[in-house]
């Protein structure tokens, strides 16, 4: 009798039903009236917060969908849902969600960020491999030969038993993709492994492209090791491709210099060339990485008229080389051409070793200047003559930094002609530069088109930041530059 009580109050107690949740598209609704229960209900949750209005969220929303099929089909644990923004602003203030699309994810109902990309098929796979054990257990020598085997790069830890070393090593491994690039990463406590290794407590990374394991030496530390796994897991070049870019640019890779390698795949002397660099990068791996860029990728063609190899002021005969150093997320990368752009192993080996020396000077794109740059109202300035015009002694100097695909470049254009005629008597000097071809050594790059400069008389310069009308512009002028200095930013393109 007493079973049978127990079986009924179970069964209606309000504590342990089950939730339901209304669905749309498959999707669970979510609100702030069952937020929370569905984070306790549902073992690992995707929550997705959109906006109605938000474009981001119109291509994303339907990706979801067809991931939280995928999971269905695969009979996943794993559920997706998501919350309208525009009614749920109590969840939207205790989420802090401040902008649109927002992911958050539950993983055994405890919230990591997510990192993963925004297609389905990608959703699904960094979903599912979040939920996997990510540091696979290696019991026998079989096992961890066959995981060595099996994978270009490698990382197993070797540890006899349960040590402050092993659980730093797992620790570090936990979400270890989100740090930007992931390994198979495995461990044994096989002592006929152990053995034949010789390494009792700690870490060796496994490289087909190595002769021998890479053994770590630094301390157990979480940063470190990823910074082990990531700096070592490179050969000594490195094909240029979408996925090569995240292991080539993120910390601590990203604060090497790099030495790209412009040449092209589809012709006979590209192996020859491939594995000269792979022999030569070896003895430069520390501190250079030696990257391979095939130009016959439409992808990489951006690449090459933006370092400046082939653009309207310059064309390299390939194969050919630079050094670039990336300085910050915000800041263009810094060049480095050599004299002789020749891909020769002494060349290459000569370029490298001056770099590193301090004997290879930073390459600064400089237009040369057109005989008439001075006969039209606006003048035609470029690095050649840039701090001469921007300098001279009492004047005030206008200048429009442009690039000529921007298309608010080219509706200011007239405006341009119509101030150069509207000063013409004032004494101001109105000029233009092409920022994408010129480059001054000792101010910062331009970034943002246009940017409009008021250089004054008493050698100071203010930026002008308002409406790009000649009666905006007017104003700034007659007030010295003070006019318009108070909007925002811009960062127009």
């Amino acid at each position: 009798m007493k079973e049978i009580l127990l079986l009924f109050i179970l069964a209606f107690s309000p504590s342990l039903a089950k939730v339901e949740f209304e669905k749309d598209e498959g999707l669970l609704v979510l609100t702030k009236d069952n937020y929370d229960d569905a984070i306790k209900e549902v073992k690992h949750l995707l929550v997705y917060f959109y906006a109605p209005w938000c474009g981001h969220c119109k291509a994303l929303g339907p990706e979801l969908v067809k991931a939280n099929q995928r999971l269905i089909e695969a009979d996943s644990d794993i559920k997706i849902g998501q919350v309208n923004g525009m009614e749920e602003p109590e969840l939207l203030e205790k989420m802090g969600v401040i902008g649109y699309p927002k992911l958050f994810f539950y993983r055994n109902h405890e919230p990591i960020p997510y990192t993963g990309r925004r297609m389905a098929p990608e959703i699904t796979e960094w979903l599912q491999f979040k939920i996997t054990q990510q540091v696979k257990q290696l019991d026998t020598a079989e096992d961890v030969n066959k995981f060595i085997e099996e994978n270009d790069v490698a990382v197993v830890g070797y540890f006899e038993q349960a040590t402050p070393e092993m659980r730093g090593y797992e620790k570090a491994c936990i979400d270890y993709d989100d740090y930007g690039v992931h390994y198979p990463i495995g461990v044994t406590s096989n002592k006929d492994v152990i053995a034949k290794v010789g390494l009792t407590n700690g870490i060796m990374l496994h490289a087909k492209f190595e002769e021998k394991p890479i053994k770590y030496a630094g301390d157990y530390s979480t940063q470190n090791i990823r910074d082990f796994i990531t700096e070592n897991a490179l050969p000594s070049v490195t094909e240029m491709n979408h996925d090569n870019a995240q292991k080539l640019f993120k910390s601590p890779n990203d604060g090497k210099s790099h030495l790209l390698v412009f040449h092209n795949k589809s012709l006979d002397t590209f192996d020859a060339e491939f594995k000269m660099l792979s022999r030569v990068g070896r003895e430069f791996k520390d501190k250079v990485l030696f990257v391979s860029v095939d130009v016959n990728e439409n992808d990489h063609r951006r690449m090459v008229e933006f370092l400046g190899v082939r653009h309207r002021i310059n064309n390299d005969t390939f194969p050919t080389m630079r050094i670039v150093q990336l300085p910050g997320t915000s800041s263009a990368p810094v060049r480095y051409k050599p004299a002789d752009t020749t891909v020769t192993e002494e060349n290459v080996k000569k370029f490298v070793t001056n770099y590193i020396a301090s004997k290879v000077p930073r390459e600064y794109f400089k237009e040369p200047l057109p005989a008439d740059w001075d006969k039209a109202p606006v003048k035609y300035v470029t690095a050649v003559n840039f701090n001469e015009f921007v300098g001279e002694k009492g004047a005030n100097i206008l200048m429009m930094f442009y690039a000529p695909w921007c298309g608010h470049c080219k509706n200011l254009y007239p405006v341009w002609d119509k101030m150069a005629e509207k000063f013409a008597s004032s004494g101001l000097k109105v000029g233009k530069m092409d920022s994408t071809v010129n480059e001054i050594e000792g101010m910062a790059n331009i970034n943002s088109y246009p940017t409009i400069r008021l250089y004054k008389k008493d050698g100071t310069q203010s930026e002008y930041n308002g409406e790009r009308t000649v009666e905006g512009i007017a104003k700034f002028i007659e007030t010295d530059g003070v006019f318009g200095m108070a909007a925002p930013d811009h960062d127009e393109l």
